[in-house]
């Protein structure tokens, strides 16, 4: 995803602890930013925050999935999709395996 903040632009990546976000800018890889929810907030690009996908539920969801399958277990198969479902943000196909994180 890319942001503008303070007249420049920054490809911004999710850290893997979970709650700060890495800003990079755009034609000079050297400088980047760290925030975390609140500085993004307090700067006006919090929008990101919501927009992040949530990658630890996202493979929770997927692992279900497969393990749902295998069981052949149809009320498990619907709950990991609803899991996907909001774990992405989107709808979510019936056979969708494809999702990378």
């Amino acid at each position: 995803m890319t942001v503008t903040h303070n007249g420049r632009q920054y490809t911004v990546t999710k850290m893997a602890d979970g709650y700060t976000w890495q800003l990079v800018e755009v034609g000079n890889v050297r400088h980047k930013l760290r925030m975390n929810r609140d500085q993004l907030i307090k700067n006006g690009i919090g929008h990101i925050v919501s927009q992040c996908v949530d990658s630890r539920a996202l493979r929770a969801s997927l692992s279900k999935k497969a393990i749902a399958r295998y069981l052949e277990d149809s009320v498990m198969l619907q709950q990991a999709i609803e899991a996907q479902r909001k774990a992405l943000g989107v709808r979510v196909n019936r056979n969708s395996f494809e999702v990378r994180v």
